[in-house]
């Protein structure tokens, strides 16, 4: 028998046949699931979801609630409408510095927390050493391990959502595959914040960015390590891995359900191109939705055996353009928002040929961040570097404004660290 019941009516032993919203209302890879704890629960109410449906042949009954005629024919019509209804219209492409955004508050300064964030990226990188190293070797996962490091993580965005993003492009080519998850964990997170996401839900997208790799561990090495281009019979065992992550996760303890839906579906895309399910628009879920941009944009611009990382400015553009097919066009456009055209740890050159290290966006004004020049315009390094706003106007009416970016730089090429530039004393210390 299927019934209606409100979600305080819920009882740990039910089961749910249909949750009774469309799929990006919720977090889990399926509208049916069985209540296997109070926690469950409590993330339907945090969803803010009001009544399920259940089925008292697969769970408990309860004595509340009324018996629905036909409820599981009406529960596939809603989940068939959801999946297979055309994604919404992709929004007018406005220009970047148009782009609306609503500030967040940070607690911190940006000094003072990439210090900390620091730390904390590099206990992330160790967790996923040892996650993977783990799953390789057939070993559990340590989920309550990584909801640790992760709570740390959204702290520290909470703190300043700028300080921990920042550490995100400091790549190294050696330990790409640690860099990525720990990355795209990064990236997913920030995108999560912008979008209001709230922070225990938050805190389960960081776990299952994480990992979104894992199941690489079941990839045979030949195939994972191979220093090129597969071939189309080895593409296809690789896109095995999200298959594999999923279940390693659902098999995982302290790890929620809900985790496994990054590894399952951070390469669909949203035209339906993508795998393992070709799922399409908004029934790829919001994790998978969020997680796909977050791994695409630090795939790109990473250097690897077969391809040069592309500059952070033209992956976005590249993105941008990838949103009328390959994702959510909103997600993307809010991506943009909180990283920025030249994100922080970007490396410039200026119109007055100083050059200089993004060091703090202008969310009003995407193309013109606060820079800290480092070379001034003859080219000798400053003893200290100096904060510059590209905002500020130019005083003698030559031109609109006293500065503006012309070109990005390779860090090494331009004799510049940019982690060095960043976690620096502060201006009011440096004076």
């Amino acid at each position: 028998m299927i019934k209606k019941i409100r979600v305080d009516e819920l009882e740990v032993g039910m089961f749910i046949e249909d949750l009774n919203v469309p799929w990006m209302d919720h977090p889990f890879l399926s509208n049916r699931r069985r209540i296997k704890c109070t926690k469950d629960i409590d993330i339907l109410v945090e969803h803010r979801i009001q009544e399920v449906l259940i089925n008292t042949e697969l769970g408990r009954d309860t004595g509340k609630g009324q018996p629905i005629e036909q409820a599981e024919s009406e529960a596939k019509d809603r989940l068939n409408r959801d999946v297979l209804s055309p994604p919404p219209a992709p929004p007018e492409e406005p220009a970047h510095d148009a782009l609306e955004h609503a500030p967040l508050t940070d607690s911190t300064p940006f000094e003072e927390e990439v210090r900390k964030a620091r730390t904390v990226y590099g206990q992330a990188k160790n967790l996923v050493k040892d996650l993977l190293t783990d799953a390789r070797m057939g070993k559990s996962v340590d989920g309550e391990r990584a909801a640790r490091v992760v709570d740390d993580m959204v702290d520290s965005i909470f703190r300043n959502h700028d300080a921990l993003a920042s550490l995100s492009r400091l790549k190294n080519f050696d330990d790409y595959t640690f860099n990525h998850s720990v990355n795209v964990s990064v990236l997913a997170l920030t995108l999560g914040r912008h979008l209001g996401i709230v922070k225990g839900e938050l805190k389960r997208l960081g776990v299952g960015a994480i990992l979104h790799d894992v199941g690489k561990m079941r990839v045979p090495e030949a195939v994972l390590n191979k220093p090129g281009r597969l071939t189309e019979e080895e593409f296809e065992v690789m896109k095995t891995h999200s298959l594999h992550g999923a279940k390693i996760l659902l098999e995982t303890k302290d790890v929620p359900d809900e985790c496994a839906a990054v590894a399952l579906n951070h390469h669909e895309r949203f035209d339906g191109r993508g795998y393992p399910r070709g799922l399409q628009g908004l029934s790829i879920g919001k994790f998978g939705l969020i997680s796909a941009v977050a791994d695409v944009y630090d795939a790109v611009t990473s250097d690897r055996v077969y391809h040069k990382g592309m500059p952070t400015h033209q992956a976005l553009q590249k993105m941008y353009e990838w949103a009328k097919t390959d994702f959510y066009p909103i997600y993307v456009q809010k991506f943009i928002q909180c990283i920025g055209i030249y994100p922080i740890g970007s490396v410039v050159r200026l119109d007055t040929g100083e050059v200089g290290v993004v060091c703090r966006q202008n969310h009003d004004q995407l193309l013109r961040p606060c820079v800290r020049v480092v070379f001034d315009a003859d080219g000798a390094r400053l003893a200290a570097s100096v904060e510059v706003d590209l905002r500020e106007l130019d005083e003698h009416g030559e031109k609109p404004f006293a500065r503006t970016v012309v070109s990005t730089l390779e860090a090494a090429a331009a004799g510049v660290d940019p982690e060095a530039v960043l976690v620096r004393e502060t201006p009011a210390q440096a004076a």
